[in-house]
Parts: structure tokens; C-alpha cells; sequence
């Protein structure tokens, strides 16, 4: 009889084996990628949520990474119109910001907003949010780019401008200090520490006070004003991305 319950204990603990072999592990936790040599998580809501209010998803058909760049979009699925939001796992904070964006924002629907911003948790100086935004805000005029140390609502912490753009490719910088905040934007893709991308500038803005570093993450997302339904699906592709830390 004792021989028997081992033999049985055996072919239990086989069987166990194989079947640990046949079922792969799950990752729990955020979806992540990786992108210019930084972790990006997903934001997802099933319900509405800030800012729109919209629903977020961050599955691998709504945001991605291949040869091209980092793509987010907003889309529809079963009825439901989805925007994309991610953030960085690592805290960021003073630094140079920088990064090429590919996208035709002359076809945006007017409700379309895609921003680039710092953000930190602790309710503290307006959360630390200092944003470059391309949106038309619901008007029909077109989307304009603006560059914001919030709160926005103090014309002083906000520049909005017309971006006459040269094609579909812009390339952004945010030069956070404890001295100020400066924002540029240039056509095409360039590097803006070469003298020869001066000639490429659209605008540049210098802020002051700065908000002191706190805790930030820097967050991308790509949403509909007042979670309006819009008349098409859009998309964006971020080329490519950097941050450099500030050394004082």
C-alpha cells in the first residue's frame, strides 16, 4: 500500500510539471515599453476619466513601438471612442526635453488634443505641469500649438501661436531650470544644439518662475476635448525622444 501512495505522489508531481510547462507566466502590473532610453506605462480607464473626460487604453493596438517611432491614436471600438496616455515609470525633472513628432495636424478633427507634459502627483504648484499642446480646443479655426506653465488660465504662463507648418514633422525642446522654462519648436526633424537648425525655428518662449522639480514623470497623450466624438480616427508617431538631466 505504501508503495502504491509514492507511485501515485509520482505521477502527481509529473503531472504538475508538465502542466507548469504549457502555461506561460503573467506579467502583472502596467503594460510598459521601452523608448528613448526610458520606460513608458499605459494609462487605461473604463470609465471616463481626465482629462476630456475620456476612456483610455493602452493595448498594442492602441499604442506601440516599431521602426518608425512611439505610436499613440484615438479610436473607436465597439462603439466606444478610446484616447491613449502614457508616462514614464522613471521620475524625471530639470532637464532638456526633446522630441520629433510626426503628424498631420492640419486633419485633426477640432476636438483632437495631443500634449506633452511634465506631471506630479502632489497637488503642489499646479502639479509641476508644464505642457506643449497642438489642439484647436473645439474651434473650428484650426489646431494651433501652445506652450503652458500652468495654471493656464494666467495669460502670463501661456503662449499660443499659429504654427505654419513645412510638411508633417516637428521637433519640440523643453529647457526646465530653476531659472525658467524655455519651449522651442522647429520644422522637420533637427537637432537644436546644431547652429544650423536656428534657421529651421518656429517659435521659442522663456518663462519665469520655475516650479521647483518635486516628483515628476514627463506624460504624452493623445485625446478628445470634452470626450466629443470626433468624424475620424487619428494617430501620431513621436520619432524619437530624449531627456538629459539638468547639472547645475
Amino acid at each position: 500500500m505504501k508503495a502504491l501512495w509514492v507511485l501515485l505522489a509520482l505521477v502527481s508531481l509529473l503531472s504538475c510539471t508538465l502542466y507548469a510547462q504549457d502555461v506561460p507566466l503573467v506579467k502583472t502590473g502596467p503594460r510598459e515599453l521601452e523608448f528613448g532610453n526610458l520606460h513608458w506605462r499605459m494609462k487605461s480607464s473604463l470609465t471616463p476619466t481626465a482629462p476630456g473626460p475620456n476612456y483610455f487604453r493602452g493595448t498594442e493596438d492602441a499604442v506601440w513601438v516599431d521602426d518608425w517611432g512611439l505610436h499613440l491614436t484615438i479610436q473607436e471600438q465597439q462603439g466606444t471612442w478610446w484616447a491613449t496616455e502614457i508616462f514614464t515609470r522613471e521620475r524625471v525633472g530639470y532637464g532638456t526635453y526633446t522630441f520629433t513628432v510626426e503628424t498631420d495636424i492640419q486633419q485633426y478633427d477640432p476636438n483632437v488634443v495631443a500634449g506633452f507634459f511634465t506631471w506630479d502627483t502632489a497637488p503642489q504648484e499646479y502639479n509641476r505641469e508644464i505642457d506643449i499642446e497642438f489642439a484647436a480646443w473645439g474651434q473650428p479655426s484650426g489646431t494651433l500649438f501652445q506652450y503652458v506653465v500652468q495654471p493656464y488660465a494666467d495669460p502670463s504662463r501661456i503662449f499660443v501661436f499659429k504654427p505654419a507648418l513645412n510638411g508633417n514633422v516637428t521637433t519640440h525642446r523643453i529647457v526646465w531650470t530653476a531659472d525658467g522654462v524655455t519651449f522651442s519648436s522647429y520644422h522637420g526633424s533637427v537637432d537644436p544644439d546644431q547652429m544650423e537648425s536656428s534657421t529651421m525655428l518656429i517659435k521659442q518662449w522663456h518663462h519665469r518662475p520655475s516650479p521647483t522639480e518635486g516628483k515628476v514623470r514627463f506624460r504624452i497623450n493623445f485625446w478628445l476635448y470634452q470626450g466629443t466624438i470626433p468624424v475620424r480616427p487619428a494617430d501620431m508617431v513621436i520619432t524619437s525622444f530624449s531627456f538629459v538631466p539638468h547639472r547645475p
